[in-house]
């Protein structure tokens, strides 16, 4: 996974840090909680769920530049929208669950949170 980066977020919110760190709050505490949805959606077989949280996620992954987690996101929300290939989205959500729990840790500690 190649991680994060706040360059976007930085450039758009014209270097202003405090700002950049509230959205790191906000994905820290609101991601999670999408992920979890969107597990919960797969193990109850609800496909087109899943995929429309991954959309949701996406966006916030666009946001920090998390390029293999944004793909991950959108490979479940394609197929989650038509309920095609189902073993790989349950395959690419291990992926995305994973590469997410390590990239919020690695955004707590950036920015001392």
């Amino acid at each position: 996974m190649n991680g994060f980066s706040s360059d976007l977020l930085m450039n758009m919110l014209d270097g202003d840090i405090e700002e950049v760190k509230e959205l790191a709050k906000m994905l820290i505490s609101l991601g999670p909680i999408m992920i979890e949805e969107i597990e919960e959606s797969i193990n109850n077989k609800n496909w087109k769920n899943a995929g429309a949280v991954a959309h949701k996620l996406k966006s916030s992954l666009k946001l920090w530049q998390m390029e293999d987690l944004v793909d991950l996101s959108v490979f479940i929300e394609i197929n989650g929208a038509t309920s095609l290939n189902q073993e790989d989205i349950i395959r690419k959500f291990a992926e995305l669950k994973k590469g997410f729990e390590l990239v919020l840790i690695a955004m707590q500690e950036e920015f001392s949170l």
